[in-house]
């Protein structure tokens, strides 16, 4: 946005007042005088005229390590949520950089800053989303195969993009996927009659949950 709009619609003043203000040096971004009304500013630049903040933002990007039962919402009348376990003041203006069901633990992204949650969820920036599978029968080979080329997925008509398999045992492996479909994970091995009883996301892109971030526990990314 414009500067000089944005203080015009913060003090209600109109053209010539605003500009009496860049005249005097009176206005201030990040610390630093400026006389250019037409500069384009964003939502974290702090903002003062005549030592009065008009904008002062901190942008935040939280990783929190989502325990089971922990509901990936802002709000919810029945159970905790991502945002109850962030007891600060400013939680309440964060929102979800793509979710975990209820029963999915793992990495989860909080932030208000609104392009840098776009950069991690839109289709098509085709971010990996990696995660520890257990489920209740032998992942065989030809499971491998279908991920690896990619699943048809009716109710949404998309083939899901190629997705990265590493067995660890029989029945675990890590799986990285590039979409975020509703219950993806466990729709795929769904087709393969085998049941994913515990599911945990370990990384987004190239975020990784810390080794010693505890379940429940948060902290802000430099």
């Amino acid at each position: 946005m414009r500067l000089d709009r944005l203080i015009g619609k913060w003090a209600s003043w109109g053209k010539r007042q605003v500009r009496e203000q860049f005249e005097a040096g009176e206005v201030s971004v990040n610390g630093e005088r400026v006389t250019e009304a037409a500069r384009l500013v964003g939502k974290f630049d702090r903002i003062e005229v005549s030592g009065k903040v008009v904008q002062a933002e901190t942008r935040r990007v939280i990783i929190l390590n989502k325990p089971l039962g922990v509901v990936s919402a802002t709000k919810d009348p029945e159970h905790p949520t991502v945002i109850d376990l962030i007891e600060r003041p400013w939680a309440s203006g964060l929102h979800l950089a793509g979710r975990l069901d209820r029963y999915t633990s793992g990495l989860m992204i909080l932030t208000n800053d609104g392009e840098f949650s776009k950069s991690l969820t839109e289709p098509a920036k085709k971010v990996g989303k990696r995660y520890l599978v257990e489920v209740d029968g032998v992942i065989e080979q030809a499971v491998v195969e279908v991920f690896e080329e990619g699943m048809w997925f009716a109710k949404e008509e998309i083939t899901t993009a190629p997705a990265k398999v590493e067995l660890i045992e029989d029945s675990r492996c890590r799986l990285i996927i590039y979409e975020g479909k509703h219950h993806q994970v466990k729709r795929m091995f769904a087709r393969f009659d085998l049941k994913v009883i515990a599911l945990h996301r370990e990384a987004i892109g190239g975020i990784e949950l810390p080794d010693d971030l505890p379940m429940g526990a948060w902290r802000e990314l430099a």
